[in-house]
């Protein structure tokens, strides 16, 4: 059982790619190079491990990182009952109760008018061989799997622009924005990977889900983020780029066709 918080104002890993391993989750830092204008970091990341799941909220703020800094400070004072709802029995109906119901607390909401800037949020729970997500901004999560990679399924989210957490918030519109899913993971290995938009929009990259699995596919989770980095680096990225990379092996059959029974 693990908790780890982190936001680019408190180191912002400029020129220098960091690899921390969390449990059984690797998290790869990079501030963006000096050498292309880059001054400060805005992204941050809260994860939470128990015996038989993960909770994750990764962030990529601008103006500054006081909205990321609110929204992981509001989930870590609540992790007793954050981790209570992650080792229920019903897991996936109170997690995501739980998340929603802490984006919506007037308090939070009044506080969030108070910072400077905001910051796209997203989150991943998984349990067992299902997994949750909820998103509000432009960060992306991948599920990579052979069976799925056939299907050229690899995004589990769509980038959604004009929605944030913070001084202008998605959440305290008459109807709040995000978007959210459950999915059943599939047997044998699944990669999982959450990614702030530095890697998507870095020049010259040309990153996307099918380049991401081939690279995956062909080293460990380790190996992989330190390649990231390395290409990133080599590449003069400005934008500050934090993602995270884990693998659950799953021994149970996931749904088939009736005609493949």
């Amino acid at each position: 059982m693990q908790t780890f918080s982190w936001t680019g104002d408190q180191h912002a890993f400029l020129d220098s790619p960091d690899v921390t391993q969390i449990g059984g989750l690797v998290l790869g830092r990079l501030g963006g190079m000096s050498q292309s204008g880059q001054t400060k970091n805005e992204d941050g990341a809260v994860l939470l491990t128990g015996e038989n799941w993960e909770f994750l909220l990764l962030m990529d703020a601008h103006h500054s990182a006081d909205s990321a800094r609110l929204v992981a400070k509001t989930f870590l004072q609540a992790e007793p009952e954050l981790r209570k709802a992650c080792e229920a029995a019903s897991a996936f109906g109170q997690v995501p109760a739980f998340v929603i119901d802490q984006l919506s607390q007037p308090s939070f909401l009044e506080a969030c008018r108070d910072v400077k800037g905001e910051t796209a949020c997203l989150f991943v729970f998984r349990k067992d061989e299902y997994i949750w997500w909820l998103s509000t901004g432009d960060c992306l999560f991948y599920l990579f799997h052979n069976e799925l990679a056939e299907m050229g399924e690899f995004e589990q989210n769509t980038r959604h622009f004009y929605e944030w957490i913070g001084q202008q918030n998605a959440w305290s519109l008459q109807v709040p924005s995000y978007t959210t899913g459950t999915r059943q993971l599939r047997k044998g290995k699944n990669r999982l990977f959450m990614t702030t938009n530095g890697l998507l929009e870095c020049p010259g990259l040309n990153m996307n889900g099918q380049k991401l699995y081939d690279l995956l596919s062909r080293m460990d989770d380790d190996v992989f983020v330190q390649r990231l980095l390395s290409d990133l680096k080599s590449h003069f990225v400005r934008d500050s780029c934090t993602f995270v990379c884990w693998t659950i092996d799953v021994s149970k059959e996931g749904l088939m066709p009736s005609d493949k029974l």
